[in-house]
C-alpha cells in the first residue's frame, strides 16, 4: 500500500472513534444473529435426519431463523447510522474548507459535498461493518466446525486466509483507477453545467457543433473511466465466487465420501452422521455471506481511499502532525522572509516577505493582479503550508502556527460560495437565528428585495442573488462567527458605490478589536488601514 494510501485508511479510520458505541451494539447483534443462523441450521439438520418426522423441529428451526433476519436488521440500521453520522462530521470539517477555498465554485463544492455521500458514506455503512462482521461470524463458525468436523474448519479457514489476499492483490491499482474517475467526474460534471448554463449563448454564436463535439469528447473519456471501474468490480466478484464454489464443493466431497464410509479417517468402513453432515454442509455457504458482502463492499473501501486523497488536501489535513494549542489569544503575527512557490512550479509567487502585523486593526494588502495578494491570504489562513520562510503566531513554529491559523481564521472569498439552500441556511448555516449590531442593516438590502425575504431559495451558486448581495451574505457569515483573525480577499470587487460603502464600514468596525487584513484595489481601504504591504510580483515594495 501506497504512503497516500496509509495516510487516507488513517483519516478515514480516525472517524470510526466517534461511533464506536454505535459499532460495537452493530457487531453484538451481528453474532447474536449468527449464532441464531447456527441453532437454526442444527434444528433443520436434526428435522431432517428424523425424516421430517417432528414437525416441531422444524417449528424451533423457524423462529431461530426469524431471529436471524431481525437481528440483522437491527445490526444494519446500526450501521447505517454510524455512516450517517461520520458522512455529516465530514461534511462540518468541509465547509469551512469551501468557503475558505478562492479556487472551488459552488458546482464544484456541491460535487465534492455530494462525493462524501456517495463515497465516503459506503465505506462506514458497509466496508467496516462487513469487515469486522467477516471476522466475527466466520471466526464463529470455524470454532463450530472445527468442534464439530475439523476438516471441514480447515478446508474454510484455507479459503478465509486465501480469499482477503486475493482482494489485497486487485485492489492494489483499483484506487488509482477510482481516483481518476473521480477526478474526471469532478472536472467533467462541472464542465457539463458551465455549458448547460450557457446554452442559449452558444445557441446566439452558432457554436453548437463545435461544443457537441467538444462535450463528446469529455463524455467518453468518462465513460470509458467508468468502465474500468466497472471491470475491476466485475473482476472482484467473479474471483470471490469461483473461490467460494470450490470451497463449498471440497467440504461436499468431503462430507459426501464420509457418508459413504471411503474417506479414509474414524469413519472409514462406518459411514457417518446424515445429521451432522447435513449441519456442516447448511453452514457452509453462510460461512461465506459475510466475505461476500464484505468483497461488495470492497469496490466502497477504494472509492472511499480515493475521495479521501482529494479531499484531505482541501481540508489541510496531516495524518502525521502533532496537535498543537489553538486556544491562546493573539499576541502577535510576524512573517519573516517568507517565500512561496506552487508544487511543480519553479516560479516563486512570493519572495523575501517580511512584515510585523498588529493585534488588531486593518492591513491592506495591494498589488496588481498576479502579484500574490491571494496566495499570501491562504498563507495567513492557514490553508497553504510555509517551507521556505516563517509565519509565527505567538512565536509558534510554522506548524503550529498554521494550526493556529487554520482555527483561528475567518475567511470572506473573492468568490462567495453560496450553498443550495435558503438564504437563512446561507447566512446562518446551522446556528440559531441570532441577531447582532450591524448585521441587520445591510442585509435589510436583501431582504426587502426577495419575497419570501429570509426563506428565499437559493441555487446554483446562488444566481437569484447579485454580486453584492453575495458579498453581503459572505459578510455576514464572518461577523455571525467572529474570529481574532478576519481575512477578506477582494471584498469590493465590482461592486456598486452603494454596497461598497456598506462594506467598508462593516470593516472597519470590524477591525475596531480584531486583526483585518484585506486585499484589495480599493484605495479608500489604503486612507483607514493601519499598515499597507504592497506587493509587486511577489516582491515587497519597501
Amino acid at each position: 500500500m501506497s504512503s497516500n494510501s496509509q495516510n487516507a485508511s488513517r483519516w478515514l479510520n480516525k472517524h470510526i472513534a466517534e461511533v464506536k458505541t454505535v459499532y460495537l451494539s452493530s457487531w453484538l447483534f451481528t453474532l447474536l444473529s449468527a449464532g441464531c443462523f447456527v441453532v437454526f441450521c442444527w434444528y433443520l439438520s436434526v428435522f431432517a435426519a428424523l425424516w421430517l418426522t417432528e414437525p416441531d423441529k422444524l417449528l424451533y428451526a423457524s423462529v431461530f431463523l426469524t431471529g436471524r433476519y431481525i437481528l440483522a436488521y437491527v445490526a444494519s440500521r446500526f450501521n447505517y447510522k454510524a455512516g450517517e453520522v461520520i458522512a455529516s462530521q465530514v461534511k462540518r470539517e468541509l465547509y469551512p474548507a469551501l468557503l475558505k477555498n478562492n479556487e472551488i465554485d459552488s458546482v464544484s463544492g456541491t460535487l465534492m459535498v455530494t462525493r462524501i455521500n456517495d463515497d465516503l458514506k459506503p465505506y462506514f455503512s458497509f466496508f467496516i461493518p462487513n469487515a469486522m462482521a467477516s471476522v466475527l461470524v466466520s471466526g464463529l463458525l470455524l470454532v463450530v466446525c472445527f468442534w464439530v468436523e475439523k476438516w471441514v474448519g480447515i478446508i474454510l479457514l484455507v479459503s478465509f486466509l486465501v480469499i482477503p489476499f486475493m482482494m489485497s492483490i486487485i485492489g492494489m491499482g483499483a484506487e488509482g483507477i477510482h481516483k481518476k474517475h473521480i477526478d474526471l467526474f469532478m472536472k467533467y460534471s462541472a464542465v457539463f453545467y458551465n455549458r448547460l448554463q450557457a446554452v442559449a449563448e452558444i445557441v446566439n454564436l452558432d457554436n453548437v457543433i463545435q461544443q457537441y463535439r467538444f462535450l463528446s469528447d469529455k463524455s467518453e473519456a468518462l465513460n470509458k473511466a467508468t468502465v474500468k471501474v466497472m471491470r475491476v468490480a466485475i473482476l472482484t466478484t467473479a474471483s470471490l465466487e469461483l473461490f467460494v464454489t470450490l470451497s463449498i464443493a471440497m467440504v461436499a466431497i468431503y462430507l459426501g465420501l464420509n457418508l459413504l464410509g471411503i474417506m479414509v479417517g474414524p469413519n472409514y468402513g462406518n459411514g457417518y452422521d446424515f445429521r451432522t453432515a447435513l449441519f456442516l454442509l447448511t453452514l457452509a455457504p453462510y460461512f461465506f455471506f459475510y466475505l461476500r458482502k464484505f468483497v461488495s463492499a470492497y469496490h466502497d473501501r477504494n472509492r472511499a481511499l480515493a475521495s479521501a486523497n482529494i479531499l484531505m488536501p482541501l481540508m489541510n489535513v496531516n495524518p502525521d502532525s502533532p496537535a498543537a494549542d489553538t486556544n491562546d489569544p493573539l499576541a502577535s503575527l510576524e512573517i519573516e522572509n517568507l517565500s512561496f512557490a506552487y508544487p511543480d512550479s519553479p516560479v516563486k509567487v512570493l519572495n523575501g516577505i517580511s512584515l510585523n502585523l498588529p493585534v488588531k486593526g486593518l492591513v491592506l494588502v495591494k498589488g496588481i493582479s498576479g502579484s500574490g495578494k491571494s496566495t499570501l491570504l491562504k498563507i495567513l489562513a492557514g490553508s497553504l503550508p510555509v517551507d521556505d520562510g516563517t509565519v509565527s503566531v505567538n512565536g509558534k513554529d510554522n506548524s503550529g502556527s498554521r494550526s493556529w491559523l487554520d482555527k483561528n481564521t475567518s475567511y470572506m472569498n473573492q468568490f462567495p460560495f453560496i450553498f443550495d439552500g435558503t438564504l437563512r441556511y446561507n447566512v446562518f448555516l446551522d446556528k440559531e437565528d441570532k441577531k447582532n449590531a450591524g448585521y441587520t442593516a445591510f442585509l435589510d438590502r436583501i431582504l426587502d428585495t426577495k419575497a419570501d425575504g429570509w426563506a428565499t431559495q437559493l441555487t446554483h451558486n446562488g444566481k437569484q442573488l447579485s454580486g453584492g448581495e453575495k458579498q453581503l451574505v459572505s459578510l455576514a457569515r464572518m461577523l455571525l462567527n467572529p474570529r481574532p483573525v478576519a481575512i477578506l480577499d477582494e471584498p469590493t470587487a465590482s461592486l456598486d458605490a452603494a454596497t461598497t460603502r456598506t462594506i467598508l464600514r462593516q470593516i472597519v468596525e470590524l477591525a475596531e478589536d480584531r486583526l483585518v487584513i484585506v486585499a484589495s484595489h480599493e484605495e479608500t481601504f489604503e486612507s483607514v488601514a493601519d499598515a499597507v504591504l504592497n506587493l509587486n510580483w511577489g516582491e515587497q515594495e519597501r
